[in-house]
């Protein structure tokens, strides 16, 4: 497993800066109230570590994580070093920062297939769509960067909520067409551990075969899965209600 630790400590020095981006609260009054200091500090350090992390990003995915060290993302980033140790201690705390947006994007992704999708077959369907058009458009990405996030979002005593999140939306996703718009028999916990077990598989094989197709194993997961699930769910209840009448 890689070292996060490996050239990634910092010196503690100066005040700590706070954290997070404040969200405006918006007003009925026709003018917009004069930005305070303190939203101004939150929005300037919100812009810091968005800097921060998208040079940190570029930097994992053409050299890893290990061969990246801290001053190479200070250069990259054009921040100080003491500065950017104030927000990120260490480099693990800048691969947890970065594991947590991944989340954040898959979380988006379910929840955009939820919300367009008419029936549990449409919303997998769009669901590994938008995973496959992911894995077109990321480009390429080192795999010791991406088993680093993997590690931090599901292989460490922090990562419980984020598996929570993706497990609650892909949950919800299902429960957008009920207990009839699943196969017979089958809970939506059952199938909401099927599609991210398909998810996590195919990533973790990706992670560790140089000659794994992701593109095509994840189609392919998401077209079984799909094919498990009643295309017109209105349709089976029917029948299903008529055959019930039938037995009785």
């Amino acid at each position: 497993m890689t070292s996060l630790a490996s050239g990634g400590y910092c010196e503690r020095s100066g005040t700590q800066m706070p954290n997070g981006v404040l969200v405006p609260v918006s007003s009925s009054m026709h003018h917009v109230p004069a930005e305070t200091g303190a939203s101004r500090v939150d929005r300037r350090v919100g812009e810091f570590r968005a800097r921060v992390l998208e040079a940190a990003q570029a930097l994992f995915a053409s050299n890893g994580v290990e061969a990246t060290k801290i001053d190479d993302i200070c250069e990259a980033a054009d921040v100080a070093r003491r500065t950017l140790c104030n927000h990120f201690p260490t480099k693990a705390h800048i691969v947890r920062a970065l594991s947590r947006e991944a989340v954040s994007r898959l979380v988006a992704l379910i929840d955009h297939a939820r919300e367009e999708g008419c029936t549990n077959h449409e919303r997998v369907g769009l669901l590994f769509d938008g995973l496959v058009s992911r894995t077109l458009e990321t480009g390429p990405v080192h795999r010791e960067s991406v088993g680093a996030f993997f590690h931090v979002a599901h292989g460490t005593s922090g990562a419980t909520e984020d598996e929570l999140r993706l497990s609650a939306a892909i949950q919800a996703l299902l429960e957008a067409g009920g207990a009839n718009d699943l196969p017979p028999d089958t809970s939506i916990e059952t199938f909401a551990e099927l599609i991210l077990g398909a998810i996590y598989s195919t990533t973790l094989e990706w992670i560790h075969r140089e000659d794994y197709d992701l593109e095509a194993r994840t189609a392919a997961h998401g077209a079984f899965l799909v094919g498990l699930l009643p295309v017109d769910p209105m349709n089976r209840n029917d029948k299903r209600a008529e055959q019930e009448r039938h037995v009785r």
